[in-house]
């Protein structure tokens, strides 16, 4: 077997080695091991590093070759300073010393507590829909809806950057799965009359998200509610990054369009804004949110989220629909600006058409994102880089995520360090 080559470090795409060939199991992963392995050693490899400490601000995140970066920390998923908060911290000691740390299994057996229903009940007033059940992550959550609820001869139609626990609920579920070009409300018109006209009698499910992480943009929701019901279908939206971070009272996206409520499927993750790990389904539809609740998979065959996660994000829900919540929702809105006229005024490209917690710098060329990662990593800035299979191998980027107690020597400190890292990287 060749080693890897420094070019291969560089730009090989880890797409490469997705369907590996060869008999044994132990054994037929070793080139991509080896090409991680080179990665490794040439300061290239910005994944799996744990942070040293509380996800705050300014935080030690360390790599797993032992490189330390300690800074400003734009890698962390804390949009509203919620992880510190006294009430969230007093919150998580009450469950663990009332119920303990453990579930008694999984939602369908057990795995529930007063707290589990006190969080359902908030989420269902924020998002003023009538059914919410929980899910022990994020991932499951829209995994686990759309498996449930879609079967064979049913549609599926998908933003075609829907996340992957979108993606691959759509394809475990048995259904036909088509994607639509992104935002594209006039294809997803298309899909829609070319399916009902042969066919009216199956289901057909759209899915999209609030705000799209990677791009930080936005469907118009609104217009995309009012096709789904012309044509008899139903509309899923993942609310993963904005309900809680945006909108005057936090409901996202949805609060933002108008439309609060009236979508009839409405997935999310507690891991961007509320401090806690664990998922949701809020839906209008008492039936679906049953069968989901013992088909969805997660809900029957996994542990439920621990009393901690749920009393972490039950506190962090009377925070974000407080007034406090609507103030770290402004400073959160004014450092993400902050951050993009700073990254734009040194000449680079931000990403996005909506001012959100999320701020993508696309760097294009894998190689100089990954000799910028490295660079970045040892100049004390926390910031994650992005590349295939997450995007397009052409679409390399930074994705800088933006908390609500950053300051503006932190966003500025970010600012300069980008600039002179991606800078020397493409000067290589």
């Amino acid at each position: 077997m060749p080693l890897p080559t420094a070019d291969d470090t560089l730009r090989k795409d880890i797409m490469r080695f997705r369907t590996p060939s060869g008999a044994d199991l132990t054994t037929r992963n070793d080139p991509y091991l080896a090409w991680q392995r080179a990665r490794e050693q040439a300061g290239l490899w910005p994944y799996f590093r744990s942070y040293a400490t509380p996800l705050t601000p300014h935080a030690t995140a360390v790599s797993d070759t032992g490189v330390t970066t300690a800074g400003p920390n734009f890698g962390g998923q804390d949009y509203l300073s919620l992880t510190g908060h006294p009430e969230i911290l007093e919150a998580a000691h009450k469950a663990l010393y009332t119920y303990g740390p453990l579930t008694a299994g999984s939602p369908a057996l057990g795995g529930g507590n007063p707290l589990s229903k006190a969080l359902e009940a908030g989420l269902a007033e924020a998002l003023r829909t009538d059914h919410v059940m929980l899910f022990p992550t994020g991932w499951a959550s829209g995994f686990g809806t759309i498996r449930a609820l879609m079967h064979k001869g049913d549609h599926i139609l998908l933003d075609k950057l829907s996340h992957d626990s979108l993606r691959q609920g759509a394809a475990a579920s048995g259904a036909t799965v088509e994607f639509f070009r992104h935002l594209d409300n006039e294809a997803v018109r298309r899909h829609l009359a070319k399916i009902r006209a042969t066919d009216t009698a199956r289901a057909v499910l759209v899915v999209t998200e609030g705000v799209f992480s990677m791009d930080s943009d936005t469907p118009d929701l609104a217009e995309l509610l009012a096709l789904c019901r012309e044509f008899g279908a139903q509309l899923l939206v993942d609310v993963a990054h904005d309900f809680g971070a945006m909108g005057e009272r936090g409901g996202g996206q949805l609060e933002a369009h108008g439309i609060l409520g009236e979508v009839d499927f409405v997935v999310g993750a507690f891991s961007k804004t509320f401090a806690s790990t664990g998922g949701f389904l809020a839906t209008r539809s008492s039936s679906a949110r049953e069968y989901v609740r013992m088909f969805g998979g997660p809900q029957t065959f996994s542990s439920a989220i621990t009393p901690v996660q749920t009393a972490v994000a039950l506190a962090a829900l009377s925070v974000v629909t407080s007034e406090e919540g609507a103030r770290r929702r402004t400073a959160v809105r004014a450092n993400a600006v902050r951050l993009r006229d700073g990254l734009t005024g040194r000449g680079l490209e931000v990403m996005g058409d909506v001012v959100c917690p999320v701020v993508p710098v696309l760097i294009g060329d894998t190689a100089t994102g990954r000799t910028a990662s490295g660079l970045i990593a040892r100049a004390g800035l926390i910031a994650h880089l992005v590349e295939q299979p997450a995007v397009a191998s052409d679409a390399a980027r930074f994705r800088l995520q933006v908390m609500a107690e950053h300051t503006a020597g932190d966003i500025d400190a970010a600012v300069g360090i980008l600039d002179a890292c991606i800078g020397e990287a493409r000067r290589r």
